[in-house]
């Protein structure tokens, strides 16, 4: 299992175990564009809300003294994962985790959402205020799309949705008791429509402003959202039948029909930490393609053996078992590998897992410590319990920049020498 693969099971268990149930519709735009994408769509949202918003309102009986708050702005993280008129998508709307699917096309879309604290964990709670229906929120939504021209596309929407906002129990003076953000959510009915309009911004990125309005049939109010969503797109994820990821497997395929190849044997080959190479021609390799800038076409390898005899290299895949041969002269060797920095990473983690314990505990300095450890855990299993050659690489512009003379690369092969079963 790599590294990237061990870190989205770890973000996506840490994405499963939030309790809030609070969320709104997410933005339509971003999911429209994924339709058949080779790589996913990362989107960032950020909406406002007006109108009639639930604020200040008071219930009062024999045993208890609500306040309700709705919030007036929502931050959406998303991924989208396309597979072709199918898409996958999964996010954090604030605080909320929540799944998403539907089907995609140029023009018509269809979608449905719901937050992950109603789908996995209020079902497998015998306490009647956290079953499914006392905690989901989440809807679904119709999509035309209509292309204007080559830059700009428009979008109308139609949606249904149970969203949610906050109830506090205060105490006669209008304190709340419980502490932000562990408010009970409070349930309504909204139906709605909506429009945008999409174009792209720069080589990779595009950008939607979207207006929606939305009408509370339990309690009679009128909402408006108006959000901005910014979206670009990454590689596939490490797992899954991405079409991505089913390309590159069918591109490994096809070159194997004419690289000669064979499964590493550990007595054949010279193990060395993991390096960088530069290739002329990326089809006479199955490892991983880098280009760290246009003119260079990069490999990492964990094991190498040289065959004097017919002036051929063999370099073992990146990700696997498999041997494939080189020829020097399509071949330079360049520095050693060097892994990604984790600090963001653990940040990330730490951040993430701060946010959960403050819904689960109410405490913020229990909140902290369990942020700051799960951090520093993620830090250390990451440098210690893990291989650091499988930890993605860390690119950068002057990798292979330097060339070496067919004489010094043969120089620096003959330190690993083939052995008898590799040669020809």
């Amino acid at each position: 299992m790599t590294f990237r693969t061990r870190l989205f099971i770890i973000a996506f268990a840490l994405f499963l175990a939030s309790c809030s149930s609070i969320m709104r519709p997410p933005p339509a735009a971003s999911y429209m564009d994924s339709y058949k994408s080779d790589n996913a769509v990362n989107s960032i949202a950020f909406s406002y809300y007006a109108g009639q918003l639930d604020n200040g309102n008071h219930e009062r009986n024999s045993y208890s003294h609500k306040s309700h708050a709705e919030w007036w702005g929502d931050a959406t993280f998303a991924r989208y994962i396309s597979g072709g008129y199918f898409t996958f998508g999964f996010g954090l709307q604030t605080f909320t985790p929540f799944l998403q699917g539907g089907f995609v096309s140029p023009y018509l879309g269809l979608t449905g959402w719901a937050n992950t604290h109603g789908l996995f964990w209020a079902p497998i709670s015998k306490t009647e205020d956290k079953m499914f229906f006392a905690n989901y929120t989440g809807g679904g939504m119709l999509i035309e799309q209509i292309p204007i021209n080559n830059t700009w596309k428009i979008g109308f929407t139609e949606h249904i949705s149970r969203n949610g906002r906050e109830l506090y129990y205060v105490d006669e003076e209008g304190t709340k008791i419980d502490r932000y953000p562990r408010p009970r959510p409070k349930f309504y009915t909204e139906v709605g429509g909506g429009f945008y309009a999409t174009r792209p911004i720069g080589e990779n990125a595009k950008i939607s402003l979207e207006f929606r309005y939305g009408r509370d049939i339990d309690e009679k109010r009128n909402r408006f959202a108006f959000t901005v969503d910014l979206w670009g797109f990454s590689g596939a994820i490490p797992i899954g039948g991405n079409d991505d990821i089913r390309k590159e497997a069918n591109k490994n395929t096809e070159k194997m029909k004419t690289l000669k190849t064979t499964l590493a044997d550990t007595n054949s080959f010279h193990t060395i930490k993991r390096h960088w190479f530069h290739v002329a021609d990326s089809s006479q390799t199955i490892s991983t393609i880098f280009r760290p800038n246009d003119s260079i076409i990069a490999v990492t390898s964990k094991g190498i053996c040289y065959n004097e005899e017919s002036n051929t290299a063999w370099l073992k895949q990146d990700y696997g078992k498999m041997l494939y041969q080189i020829s020097v002269d399509s071949l330079d060797y360049c520095q050693q590998m060097e892994r990604k920095n984790l600090l963001g990473s653990s940040i990330l983690e730490g951040v993430l897992l701060s946010l959960v314990g403050i819904q689960v505990t109410a405490n913020p300095l229990a909140s902290l410590a369990i942020g700051v450890g799960s951090g520093i855990g993620f830090w250390a299993a990451m440098n210690f319990g893990l291989d650091p050659e499988e930890i993605e690489p860390k690119i950068y512009p002057e990798i292979c920049s330097e060339k070496h003379t067919k004489e010094q690369i043969i120089e620096w092969l003959k330190q690993y020498p083939c052995s008898g079963e590799l040669k020809e």
